[in-house]
């Protein structure tokens, strides 16, 4: 029979019948998505997981030792079954990328109701085919691995080595660890020490974890200016929204046609008016709002108006400044420039840190990452409370190994190049030739 005539399954495979498995396996994890839904990651938490890692590694091992010379296992260490499976993976990763994601714990009704989310693709991480494709990878990467260790070694080896080992761990701790993920939310008053959060379902836990919030700070920008409809709340122009941001006392701009001049400044104030008259003093306490007095020159008046401005807070009510029937001066809620959490950290291990803890700022401690969340809004820069984000990972460390494998192999190669392979092969193809 000639060579270019082969049939599919004879012998050696090639790379049709690399893509035929791969999407068999893609199309098996489809048919469970169908009528399992997708994986909970918490039914495969400790000690599953473990338990699946370990079989998994001793099945590739056992495969290696007492299989070496099965077509198959030779088959999955060669560049005709790897190339394939890249593909259909990458061809995963693309829709992953172009396709919104949903946590697990969204609820169903949140998800699009569309035949994307019966395939799990906007779930696409707990999504059986993404996972089975990413265990078909992993064996494939074992294998190749493995039968490395059977050639002549060479130190121009090492390369090889952490590459495969460090995507091996990388791949497989992530698999595995998000059995074991914790993502809670924890609330706590300041001068308060608390130990208890609530996960997505709103579940309330105790944790080996506690944090006493020190001091809660808030910074925000200065505030702002606009002109709205009076009718709709909108602010003008509603094709393209203007905004003064305050500079100083006695700067002028001009919004929507009127000319506003800053008179008066006032960061901590209290509003007080009734139907006839306001009233703006200053007041250094919680709830003082920000006030500016202005005057506004429309071309269409006789007489410009003079009069406060005010986005109130939690304690004194918003003060608008009326140019005409149709419009008014408004002072938009200030946007939050920066919010800190001073806070001293304990767990049961006896470990003790005091940090600030910022947005993009993180505490690690343990096997636990703290980031700011939120705080309570309906106070804005009075707030005395902070929310926090507790994140626990403990397979972590097994796939931040891998990254720096990945990582030092890649420096590496980079400084001592890859080894040659005899005469002029590339890599693999010296497995797949010998099938």
């Amino acid at each position: 029979m000639n060579r270019n005539s082969r049939k599919i399954w004879e012998k050696p495979w090639n790379y049709t019948e690399g893509f035929i498995v791969a999407a068999g396996i893609a199309l098996a994890g489809l048919l469970l998505q169908f009528s399992l839904g997708n994986i909970h990651p918490a039914d495969f938490g400790f000690p599953v997981n473990i338990i699946i890692g370990a079989l998994f590694v001793v099945g590739l091992l056992s495969c290696h030792f007492l299989l070496k010379d099965n077509h198959v296992v030779r088959w999955l260490s060669s560049v005709r079954s790897t190339l394939p499976a890249l593909l259909v993976m990458l061809l995963f990763i693309v829709i992953l990328g172009l396709t919104p994601q949903f946590t697990i714990h969204e609820p169903q009704e949140h998800l699009p109701d569309n035949i994307f989310n019966s395939f799990g693709w906007y779930r696409m991480t707990t999504s059986w085919a993404f996972v089975f494709l990413c265990f078909y990878v992993l064996v494939i990467l074992g294998f190749t691995t493995l039968k490395k260790t059977r050639k002549p070694q060479s130190w121009r080896l090492i390369g090889f080595y952490l590459n495969h080992i460090g995507l091996f761990l990388a791949l497989l701790g992530g698999l595995l660890g998000s059995g074991d993920m914790q993502r809670l939310t924890m609330t706590v008053v300041e001068g308060n020490v608390e130990w208890r959060a609530q996960d997505a379902l709103g579940n309330v836990l105790e944790l080996p974890i506690a944090i006493e919030l020190d001091t809660f700070k808030i910074e925000e920008y200065p505030p702002k200016l606009v002109v709205i409809d009076n009718h709709t709340g909108m602010i003008l122009p509603e094709n393209r929204p203007e905004s003064y941001m305050f500079e100083a006392v006695g700067k002028t701009t001009q919004l929507v046609g009127n000319t506003i001049e800053v008179l008066e400044y006032i960061p901590q104030a209290a509003v007080v008016r009734d139907s006839a008259f306001t009233s703006v003093v200053p007041m250094l306490m919680d709830g003082a709002a920000t006030a500016l007095k202005v005057r506004v020159t429309n071309p269409s008046s006789k007489e410009p108006v003079e009069g406060w401005v005010s986005n109130g807070s939690y304690l004194f009510p918003y003060q608008v400044l009326y140019i005409d029937d149709n419009t008014s001066v408004a002072m938009p809620v200030q946007e939050v420039k920066k919010y800190t959490s001073q806070v001293t950290v304990f767990t049961e291990g006896g470990h003790k840190k005091e940090a600030d803890i910022e947005v993009n700022k993180p505490l690690s401690i343990e096997d636990w990452i703290i980031y700011q969340y939120s705080y309570d809004e309906t106070m804005g820069k009075y707030s005395k409370t902070s929310v926090f984000e507790l994140v626990r990972d403990p397979w972590l460390k097994v796939v931040y190994t891998g990254i720096f494998m990945l990582l030092a192999g890649a420096l590496f190669l980079f400084i001592v190049g890859t080894p040659k392979s005899p005469k002029g092969d590339f890599p693999g193809a010296a497995s797949s030739n010998s099938q």
